[in-house]
């Protein structure tokens, strides 16, 4: 009897094994699909560009200004933005924030004084 619930429970294990690899690849080929020129991305090594052009399974990415790598598709970790209008409409929406959250602060102090 013990011996058929370590079996069963080694099945599960196996299971649930195969299930997470299948949900590996599935993320990494829509990754890979997802890559396109202008998408702001990071890759393994943790350098962070734009994708400036594709060729094949190679990318060219500009990591400051008038810096350009050369690198494989597969070493894509991450996308950060796909255009970098969204990226700049983004940092402009949360410079309001600080600005007004810095301003009732300033207001408490000259009512404490």
């Amino acid at each position: 009897m013990e011996n058929i619930i370590l079996f069963a429970a080694l099945a599960v294990l196996i299971l649930f094994m195969f299930r997470n690899n299948k949900k590996r690849k599935q993320q990494a080929e829509e990754l890979q699909g997802s890559i396109a020129v202008g998408a702001n991305v990071m890759l393994t090594s943790g350098i962070y560009g734009r994708i400036t052009a594709i060729d094949g399974d190679k990318l060219v990415i500009e990591s400051t200004p008038g810096t350009s790598l050369s690198v494989v598709k597969l070493a894509v970790r991450e996308i950060i933005a796909k255009d970098v209008a969204v990226t700049k409409t983004a940092s402009k929406s949360t410079k309001p924030a600080a600005k007004t959250a810095a301003k009732p602060a300033t207001a408490a102090k000259k009512t404490a004084k």
